[in-house]
């Protein structure tokens, strides 16, 4: 019989105050939303300034291989099933509309979705064999007004906790309500296939495997209502349990519209997806977060390729990722290379625009990343570069040891890049370089001995 006691994080990681508040009492009142048409839009990032001057520099002494080797790391990404997650969306198509103003229904409307949300969750957790993997399910009711309306949507939570203290809480996300261009029509034809039904299906799959066994990170899963009329769910979310019970948020993933390579004229793009953060590209931990993501799906899933974009999402929109980087927590943003806005918000948005073969490589790279963030070794600690103290023309790299790592992975980004472009791992914890000067920020990640990569730690600005 599986444990299904409530979780516990404490301050340090014990789900506790997360899954002990996450209830179905009636919540507080809040204010009321703001409407979508004076949301004001993100402004764009300016126009880069550094100049780059290329140095020929030999590679560093000590490097034990160039990059990480893709075939060396263990993956679940085999195990994603795009046939389970069509019958998920289908399932949430069935529903007629995911609307926050629908009318309470038990076969249609967003109550029948939560229920069914609620049931598969369990079922989820259920399907875990390792008796002792403590997992808990809750929904989190709140309150907002929406067309001269109050009401309760809910999200829909899984918590499942990990085996490491210091290894941080990682949330995969997806927002499972519906919206015509029409905003309050609640009870009117809204499928929601891909908008936002691919990433709900996704994040069941995601949860599916996750639950097979122990991680080292706690993983929260959740599904928000509210998205489509201005990131309440999220936003409630964010000030009711992270800020309030300061759980330690090392990384959001969020997945908005993932299930179709084709843009509006037919092109296609069935190798790549776009991973949106907010800025500034230098320092913001959102943006080394999608960069980890680009390195873990390098790594991982070969044959596609994630492109970082320098915004925190497209101009004039949102996503529920935004909720967690505005208040300073890192996440991001998956999304397909060309979504259709003449698709989304409309009766057009059905299955049948789902790619599936495409939907299950979005997920494996969303995996990838979360076996990354969840699986992987805690970074090391970084000592600010010194001048050699052998040689004038080299600054030296030193960051903490930990026995759990084989070897360390170090990447370095050129000035202004969006990604990484060099990596070199080394055995041991100090690198001393004369091609650090040729880039603007580096980092270390720790390797275990299983070939897992970890998170790499806080990226360190090179002096010009």
């Amino acid at each position: 019989m599986k444990i299904r006691l409530p979780l516990t994080i404490v301050s340090l990681l014990l789900l506790a105050a997360l899954a002990c508040t996450l209830t179905s009492e009636a919540p507080a009142t809040l204010a009321p939303s703001t409407p979508i048409a004076t949301i004001t839009p993100d402004p764009g990032l300016s126009a880069p300034t550094l100049q780059f001057s290329e140095n020929n520099i030999a590679p560093p002494v000590g490097v034990v291989e160039s990059a990480p080797d893709p075939n060396t790391s263990p993956t679940n990404i085999e195990q994603v099933d795009a046939n389970r997650m069509m019958g998920y969306i289908n399932t949430l198509v069935s529903f007629q509309t995911r609307h926050i103003l629908s009318t309470a229904s038990t076969t249609t409307g967003i109550k029948a979705a939560e229920n069914f949300l609620i049931n598969e969750m369990h079922a989820i957790a259920d399907s875990s064999p390792n008796e002792f993997l403590q997992i808990d399910v809750y929904t989190h009711q709140f309150q907002i007004e929406w067309g001269g309306q109050e009401v309760f949507p809910s999200n829909v939570v899984m918590a499942v906790q990990g085996t490491d203290a210091t290894a941080g809480v990682v949330m995969v996300t997806a927002h499972y309500d519906t919206a015509l261009q029409q905003w309050f029509e609640g009870d009117a034809f809204q499928p929601g296939a891909n908008d936002n039904g691919s990433g709900v299906a996704a994040v069941l799959e995601i949860a599916r495997i996750m639950v097979q066994k122990p991680h080292r990170a706690t993983l929260v899963f959740v599904l928000f209502a509210a998205e489509e009329t201005g990131r309440q769910g999220s936003q409630t979310f964010v000030r009711e349990f992270i800020q309030a019970q300061n759980i330690p948020l090392v990384a959001v993933i969020n997945l908005d519209i993932i299930g179709s390579p084709e843009g509006r004229r037919g092109e296609r793009f069935d190798n790549a997806l776009r991973v949106y953060s907010e800025g500034p590209n230098p320092t913001s931990a959102s943006r080394q977060l999608a960069r980890m993501a680009q390195v873990s799906t390098a790594r991982l899933v070969p044959d596609m390729e994630l492109v970082v974009m320098d915004r925190t999402d497209r101009s004039g929109r949102w996503g529920d990722h935004m909720s967690f980087s505005d208040e300073g927590y890192p996440a991001i943003r998956f999304i397909e290379m060309a979504d259709d806005a003449t698709i989304a918000h409309t009766s057009r948005d059905t299955v049948d625009r789902v790619d599936a073969n495409y939907l299950r490589r979005t997920t494996q790279v969303t995996l990838a990343a979360l076996e990354m963030m969840a699986d992987g070794p805690n970074p090391p600690t970084m000592r600010p570069l010194t001048p050699s103290a052998t040689d004038p023309s080299s600054l030296t790299l030193e960051w903490s040891h930990n026995p759990v790592c084989q070897s360390y992975v170090i990447a370095l980004r050129r000035p202004e890049a969006l990604v990484y472009s060099e990596f070199y791992t080394v055995e041991a914890t100090s690198l001393s370089w004369g091609g650090f000067k040729n880039f603007e920020s580096v980092t270390v990640g720790c390797v275990d001995g299983d070939g897992l990569l970890g998170r790499f730690a806080q990226e360190l600005l090179i002096s010009p």
